[in-house]
Parts: C-alpha cells; structure tokens; sequence
C-alpha cells in the first residue's frame, strides 16, 4: 500500500515538474521571439547636444515624434546636456559617452541635433557603412564636419531669418535712428551665429557693434553700454554666459534675460522661442518642428525605401515662428502688421506680461 502510494506521488511530481517545464520552455520561447523582434526593428539614435530642461530641445522631440511615433521602430534619446555645462573637460567626456552609446548600439540612423552633437560624436561616424546620419539645426556648414564629402549623411541647415529681422526694424525705426548692437555667449553654436551675421546684408540698418561674451559682468558691462550706443538689441543665444572668469559654471538663462530687461533701456529682439519664454519681447524663431519633422522623413525614407543619404538633398530650414510679449511691446510702444499678432496668438507664443 505504501509503495502504492510512492509511486502515485512519484508520478504526480513528474507531471507537475514536466508541466512546469513546458511552461518556463514557453516563456523562454516568447521571450526569445519578442527579444529578437525587438532586434530586428529599425533602430534610431535621437543625439541631442543639450537637455530636457531647453524648450529647443522639447520642440525638436515634438516634430520628430509626429514621424516616427506609430512607426515600428525602435527610439533611444540621449542628451549630451552641454549647454549648462560648456566647459571644455565636460564636452570631452559627453562626447566620449554619446560616442560609446552609438559604437555599442549601433543605430541604423542617427538624428544628430545642434552642432556640438556633430562636433563631438556623429563626425566621428562620417563613411561608415550601415550607419546613417540625419544632422538637424546645424548652424555650421556641412564642410566643418566632414559631411559634405561623406556619402551616409544629409539633413537640415539651420538659418537665422535675418531678413524678416532686418524688415521689423525697417517698420519701427526712424530713418534716422537705425542702429542696432547683436550680443550672444561665446558657444560653438554661437560661433556660426557670428558667421551668418557678418555675411549678412543689413543696410540701410547699422550694425554697430556685434560680440560673443564670456562672463555675467562682460554681458552687464555690453547691456549698459548699448543703451548709449544703440536703438535695438538683438539677442541670439545666452546660455553659456559663465558666473566670472575663475567659474566654470554658467549663469541660467532666465537670469541673464531678467537682469537684461530690467537694465536695458533698448526693445529686444531674439532668433528663438526662448527669448520671448524667458521675458525678452520679440522673436522670429526658427521653427523646431520643422526641423524635427523634416529629419524624421529623412530617417524613414532611408530606413523604408533604402534610399542612400547622399541621394537625399539637404534642406535649409525653411519656416519661423512668432512670438511676442505685449507688456513690452507696448512699453516701448511698437506696432507691428496684425499678421505677426495673429501668428504669435495661433500658436500660443503670445505672451501678456
């Protein structure tokens, strides 16, 4: 009876420990599968210069997510996050961790954004094969970066829309009050910004002066002096000014534009959308959703119609956005087209104080 009984429990264990095989055999299959789907799926690099805490940076996200979202590939976001930390041991190190994360993931497209993401990471994959880059709001030219002669690489050019710029001023202000100073920081991106100005037209408007400023005190000393000098500032980029000579660290950007506009005695003017969020007065910003956008369809005409980057012309950004902020409109009491007003309003980049 005994042995009976053994034997019964001897078998109900092989059928439950055979059950139990076959299960974990299961999941060890569905797990195989979906890994290996997973592997399979295109895989695309978004390779930011700078960090979440930059509207820029959220813009560009929103047009690339218009593309690809529903599309079955497989996204990985990395942000070098070099614009609070500007200083050059800290670009060498991001450059060498976004540089490991694409050797390591090997994306079959990377959508490089900003310059510092090609000076410092995607240059370095220029020509090789199976690897494809999509570089958007590059303010350089191609030619810094080896691209003009790599056959994996095309994408969007950034440029500053100096002439509806140059046609703002031309509106409100006097034939004979037509000088305007340009002040930025002293980034990389920056320096192309210089580059784009100088080459520029802007006659009959003057351009008096036109610097990139290392420090807080430099940028007051700049401020100060263009009030004198001057009867519109220009703003282009401000986020790497540095607390003084000895400090690496960087003053935030919405401190400089605050002490800016309450020292000032000039209407401002910017090129993107953050000057107006951080209290400057105008903006005809280059449009962060074209430029997301239109690398996303670069991406998927490689990934889905095999379509070499080479044979895929590179853009120019095409496209602005307003914004405007009308306390300080009025305080200098400018008026603009209607148009400009509507614009800023239908896209919610109207500010009222």
């Amino acid at each position: 009876m005994m042995n009976k009984l053994l034997r019964g429990i001897k078998k109900l264990a092989y059928q439950l420990f055979s059950v139990d095989i076959l299960r974990i055999v299961f999941l060890l299959f569905v797990l195989v599968f979906f890994v290996g789907l997973n592997l399979q799926k295109p895989r695309v690099l978004i390779l930011h210069s700078y960090a979440t805490d930059f509207s820029w940076v959220n813009d560009i996200n929103t047009g690339i997510e218009r593309i690809l979202a529903n599309k079955p590939y497989s996204l990985r976001y990395h942000y070098m996050d070099t614009k609070r930390n500007p200083n050059q041991e800290f670009k060498e190190k991001a450059g060498k961790i976004a540089r490991r994360i694409i050797s390591e993931w090997d994306p079959n497209v990377i959508i490089a954004v900003d310059d510092n993401a090609q000076s410092m990471a995607a240059q370095y994959f220029a020509n090789k094969p199976k690897m494809n880059i999509v570089f958007t709001g590059l303010n350089a030219e191609p030619e810094e970066y080896g691209y003009d002669s790599a056959t994996n690489v095309t994408g969007i050019l950034e440029r500053i829309p100096f002439d509806f710029l140059k046609e703002v001023f031309l509106q409100v202000l006097p034939p004979d009050h037509r000088k305007i100073v340009h002040y930025s920081d002293d980034s990389e991106t920056s320096d192309a910004i210089h580059t784009e100005i100088e080459s520029f037209i802007w006659d009959p408007i003057e351009l008096v002066e036109h610097r990139q400023i290392e420090t807080f005190d430099e940028w007051k000393n700049a401020i100060n002096n263009a009030n004198q000098k001057a009867d519109f500032i220009l703003i282009t980029h401000y986020h790497t000014i540095r607390r003084s000579a000895t400090e690496n660290a960087v003053v935030s950007p919405e401190e400089v534009m605050k002490w800016t506009i309450e020292n000032s005695t000039l209407p401002d003017i910017g090129c993107w959308g953050f000057h107006v969020q951080d209290g400057g007065m105008l903006a005809f910003g280059v449009s962060p959703y074209e430029e997301g956008e239109e690398a996303a369809k670069m991406a998927v005409e490689i990934i889905e119609k095999r379509v070499q980057p080479k044979q895929i012309p590179i853009k120019t950004s095409n496209l602005f956005v307003v914004y405007m902020r009308e306390s300080r409109l009025k305080k200098f009491g400018i008026e603009l087209p209607r148009i400009y007003s509507a614009f800023a309003h239908a896209t919610n980049n109207y500010y009222y104080n």
